[in-house]
Order: structure tokens, then C-alpha cells, then sequence
């Protein structure tokens, strides 16, 4: 093993979830629990059932009336969307006052939201019935930058470097340079963290998908999504950068440029009120 995925990897074993989560895990782990556990134990976090409020009741949702109790959020959500709702505000708050000199971390959280949220609306579109957990993937598969520019900062910036210089695909580029990317280091926090197969298979094959490995509809979902993401962070046209996509991808998922033209819209208008809800201290307006 490389020195260098050593001090990646002493990085990532440093950054756990808040005790929430796995308060939340032994809950559900008995198999022997009530809706009115779970919103018991979320009432007795003042800060976690503010913000659950307050995304239940943004345009990430849409509901058409006002949802004022935890209890209700529960009921109407069901155990999934809250389990996937807690792992999310539990990201932000493990890794929201992340600080990398030479990164600029908001336009990486924007980014990552961006991605998020389109990976959520792309699953709709093809009828994968779990957006919350692509949520938590989009969200989740660029990490694995965010630990490289803290442990590793020289290599990573000369990743970037030659990805720029030579037009190649920044994990390409990471590889080269390093022997490893991005995805990889984010699936091992993944597995650091003890999240399902399905988020740390996902993210480990979504920038190279795998048409045989398990979750590959969900990979490729990603993949799409992360595109997305990135002409949004480089302000780029939309087509321009979906031309970079794997025909694989179009393929699993039947989507088009045209579905996420208009997917892309809709991710625009719904990303402010995300960054508020998931990282209040960036507070202001995510252009």
C-alpha cells in the first residue's frame, strides 16, 4: 500500500457521523420499532428536528400544506426518507466545517448539492422508487476529493493541473498521479462508516460504470448526475458537457439530454433552500 493511500486513509478514519445516526441504525437494526420511536428519538435532537422541519416543508418536498410535527413528518414520510433525511444532515454536520486550504469548499458543497439533487429527480424519471438513497449517493460521490486535497493537497492540485492541461477526466488524471481516485476514496469512507453495499458499490463504479456489478442502474444514475453537477460548477452548457457521458449510462437509465435539460431547471430552483437547510452557515445565495 502506497504512503500515500496510507495518509488518505488515516484522513478518512478520522471523520465519523454524529451519534444520531447510529442512535437512529440501533433503532432499526432490532427490527422491533414504531413509528413513534423513531420520532421520539428525533425530538430529543432540538437541532436535527428544526432542520427536518424545515426540509420536510421546502420545494425539495412540495407538499402543499404545512408539516408541524416531527410525528408527522414520520408518518407521512415513512422510515426510508427519514433514515435517508438523517444520514444526509448527518453528512453535512460531520463534514460541513470541513476546511481545505487550497480547495474552494463551498462551490465543492454547492457542487455536491447540485448533484444531489438532480440524482433524486433523475431516479424519479426512471422510476427508481429511492430517491432519498440516490440523494445520499449524489451527495456523497465527490468526497472522496474533499479527503484527497486534506491529506494529500501537493498531489491533488497536480491532478487537477493535468486534468486541465490535457482535457482528460479528472479521475483519470488522479490515477496517474496518485494510483487511486476519487471514487475509491470515497467508497472507502463508505465503508468506514458502515453505510449499505449499495451507496459504496454505487460510488465506487460511477465515474467507470460497471454493466456487471451489483446497483449498476443506480451507478449510472450517478454518473449522469455528476455531470450535471459539473457544468453547473463550471458554468457550462448543459450538452456540452453530457457529450462526456457513457452510452452505458443512456442506455440503463433511457434518459436523454432532453430529460435533463429540464431536470436541470428544476435542480436550479429547488438548490438554494437545500444549502440552507443542509449547511445554514453558508446562507447565502448559491449561484
Amino acid at each position: 500500500m502506497s504512503s500515500n493511500w496510507s495518509k488518505v486513509t488515516i484522513e478518512a478514519n478520522l471523520i465519523s457521523l454524529p451519534d444520531i445516526y447510529w442512535r437512529l441504525k440501533e433503532i432499526l437494526d432490532t427490527h422491533d420499532y414504531s413509528l413513534q420511536d423513531i420520532a421520539q428519538l428525533i425530538v430529543y435532537d432540538p437541532g436535527l428536528t428544526a432542520r427536518l422541519l424545515r426540509i420536510v416543508n421546502s420545494a425539495y418536498f412540495g407538499f402543499a400544506s404545512k408539516i408541524d410535527t416531527v410525528n408527522h413528518a414520520v408518518s407521512i414520510l415513512g422510515v426510508q426518507q427519514i433514515e435517508g433525511l438523517i444520514l444526509t444532515t448527518s453528512i453535512a454536520d460531520a463534514l460541513g466545517d470541513y476546511e481545505c486550504e487550497h480547495l474552494d469548499v463551498r462551490q465543492f458543497w454547492l457542487r455536491s448539492v447540485y448533484r444531489a439533487i438532480a440524482a433524486r429527480d433523475l431516479a424519479g424519471e426512471c422510476s427508481l422508487m429511492d430517491g432519498e438513497r440516490m440523494f445520499v449517493a449524489g451527495l456523497l460521490c465527490g468526497i472522496g476529493q474533499l479527503i484527497m486535497y486534506q491529506s494529500v493537497p501537493v498531489l491533488a492540485q497536480q491532478a487537477q493541473r493535468l486534468a486541465d492541461e490535457t482535457g482528460q477526466p479528472l479521475h483519470l488524471a488522479e490515477q496517474e498521479v496518485m494510483g487511486f481516485d476519487n471514487a475509491r476514496v470515497a467508497a472507502m469512507l463508505m465503508q468506514n462508516w458502515k453505510l449499505p453495499d449499495s451507496h459504496v458499490k454505487v460510488i465506487r463504479h460511477y465515474l467507470e460504470l460497471e454493466p456487471e456489478a451489483d446497483y449498476f442502474l443506480e451507478a449510472a444514475i450517478v454518473h449522469i448526475a455528476a455531470l450535471i453537477g459539473n457544468a453547473f460548477a463550471e458554468n457550462l452548457p448543459l450538452d456540452e458537457v453530457l457529450v462526456h457521458a457513457d452510452n452505458r449510462a443512456w442506455d440503463a437509465t433511457g434518459l436523454d439530454i432532453g430529460h435533463c435539460e429540464a431536470i436541470d431547471v428544476v435542480v436550479a430552483e429547488q438548490l438554494n433552500g437545500v444549502v440552507n437547510v443542509l449547511f445554514p452557515k453558508m446562507q447565502c445565495a448559491a449561484v
